[in-house]
């Protein structure tokens, strides 16, 4: 496979993938390589490297905003999406039972939770959350549709069925 390159202004973080905490870095006019969409390179101006890329074959980013790594939602009540931000001013167990548990038990059908799921995730990934840990429903066909479609659209997800007797 042959290796991309995108010329870029962005934040890097990278103690934080390693477990510790260290500042959020600015790299202005990095140099990014990818193959088989993983980063295989990140460099800075002065590296070295650069001098050895085509630089006709560089996609050139800088001045249209700044290069962030992906966010990660670990919780997201997926079959919530439709009623967000409503009813912020009852008391839990009323928006539970008036709200929720009803809207809840229309994931029966399979047709309205790819409908909503679909649109969930598309929202999720135009605002940069590449990973997500989804709660689901008691529904298990719904359930799987949502991580069907997280794979068909491309977003990093853990799906869990609830489980509840009520």
């Amino acid at each position: 496979m042959t290796a991309v390159f995108f010329r870029a202004n962005l934040f890097h973080a990278p103690g934080h993938s390693a477990g510790e905490t260290t500042d959020i870095e600015r790299i202005d006019d990095a140099m990014i390589a990818a193959e088989d969409g993983t980063i295989t390179a990140v460099m800075p101006p002065d590296d070295p490297a650069r001098r050895h890329i085509d630089m006709a074959a560089v996609t050139d980013l800088r001045g249209k905003g700044a290069l962030l790594p992906g966010f990660v939602d670990l919780h997201i009540h997926a079959p919530q999406f439709p009623q967000l931000g409503n009813a912020l001013d009852v008391p839990l167990d009323v928006w539970l039972r008036t709200h929720t548990f009803p809207l809840e038990s229309r994931y029966s059908d399979l047709e309205f939770a790819d409908r909503v799921y679909r649109a969930l995730v598309r929202r999720l990934l135009a605002n940069g959350t590449t990973t997500a840990v989804y709660f689901a429903t008691i529904h298990q066909p719904a359930s799987l549709r949502l991580a069907e479609i997280c794979l068909e659209i491309g977003q990093r997800a853990l799906v869990g069925r609830v489980a509840m007797d009520l």
